[in-house]
């Protein structure tokens, strides 16, 4: 019985050695691409490219097309011809922690519930009932400011739905990105334009009271169990341009596709912003509380405009991204702060792995 129990023993200490010698590198899925359209499969593949490679991580990626079909590879410049989600799926290797740069709706929400809570791979990032909360700007309103977050007055209207609200406003597709289908109404004969464009991107519009005044973005981070506010960027609004459209956020290509973040954009990003410690703690205290009232996790990202008679934020909507690049907004904060991307986006990887500590990482295909 002793020797069975010290063979026993010494069988357990071989398999931990070996457990812990495949736990040498770090095993990352880079989930990228898109189901939605061209567009957002390109916008999602210019942050891909861009992602931190940390000392210690093995990187793999799996890009979804708008056809459906599925490419696996451990680089973007190397993938696989196309292949069916099925196939896909039963071709992916271990994996520790899946890192998405998906941006469109379906990326956002299904794929990393899919991910999360079908396949049991902990995702980095907020988890899907968050950002599928987060990508409905109406509910996000919402929800932040019964947890004391200012907001300006607003409407939500569908097709033949009257207008109450009076101009100046914004009107915006109310589960859409990156400006697009937004209208900066200055008198009712600009309305129903406005709207019309809107509804070619969603059916369901927001319309919010114009806030003069600053534009700033806030990033907040989850490090050592304390809610960090990063260094602010803002977004120099000028007369001529009072918001930011979505040439703004891409260079479009003559056939309406992203190619680029925009080398001079007609409102510039500064960063870190320069706001006085009142209004730092003011826009910190929003986006904290934005934070935990929305289920936010490992990180979060708030647009906020600063009223210029009153000097109070008033928070316009979240965005749950981050591709760990330092094109990204939250890595140029980390960067004007002086941290250490990979260093950070190591951490946070790490951490989002040993949420699933439970688990044991196993190939995708064997799940099936």
């Amino acid at each position: 019985m002793i020797l069975q129990n010290t063979h026993q023993t010494q069988s357990s200490k071989a398999q931990s050695s070996k457990a812990q010698s495949s736990k040498a590198q770090l095993r990352v899925l880079h989930l990228a691409g898109s189901l939605v359209s061209d567009f957002y499969y390109n916008l999602s593949i210019i942050y891909a490219k861009e992602v931190v490679q940390p000392v210690g991580v093995n990187s793999y990626y799996a890009v979804i097309n708008p056809d459906g079909l599925w490419q696996l590879g451990a680089s973007l410049d190397s993938l696989s011809e196309k292949m069916p989600p099925q196939e896909a799926i039963a071709q992916l290797p271990g994996v520790d922690v899946v890192v998405p740069h998906m941006f469109c709706f379906p990326g956002m929400t299904s794929f990393r519930a899919f991910f999360e809570d079908i396949l049991g791979l902990p995702v980095v990032g907020s988890p899907s009932y968050c950002t599928a909360l987060a990508t409905n700007k109406a509910q996000t309103r919402s929800v932040v400011s019964a947890s004391g977050v200012r907001v300006a007055k607003a409407q939500q209207i569908r097709q033949g739905d009257r207008v109450t609200m009076e101009p100046p406003f914004i009107v915006k597709p109310n589960s859409e990105d990156n400006s697009l289908g937004i209208t900066l109404v200055w008198d009712e004969t600009q309305i129903a334009e406005a709207l019309r464009v809107g509804f070619e991107y969603d059916r369901t519009l927001l319309i919010e009271d114009y806030i003069p005044g600053r534009e700033l973005r806030v990033g907040v981070i989850e490090r050592e169990g304390k809610l960090s506010v990063l260094p602010m960027i803002e977004y120099l609004c000028t007369k001529e341009h009072p918001i930011r459209t979505v040439h703004d956020k891409l260079e479009l290509q003559s056939d309406g596709m992203p190619s680029q973040q925009p080398q001079k954009p007609a409102v510039k990003p500064v960063c870190p912003a320069s706001v006085t410690p009142e209004l730092f703690d003011k826009l910190a205290d929003a986006a904290k509380r934005a934070h935990i009232a929305l289920g936010c996790r490992d990180y979060s990202l708030y647009d906020f405009r600063v009223h210029a008679e009153t000097n109070e934020p008033y928070l316009l909507e979240a965005g749950l991204f981050w591709s760990f690049g330092k094109i990204s907004m939250i890595s140029r904060m980390l960067l004007a702060d002086g941290q250490n991307l990979e260093d950070v986006a190591l951490e946070l990887w790490n951490r989002a792995a040993n949420r699933a500590a439970a688990r044991t990482p196993v190939a995708c295909g064997s799940l099936l």
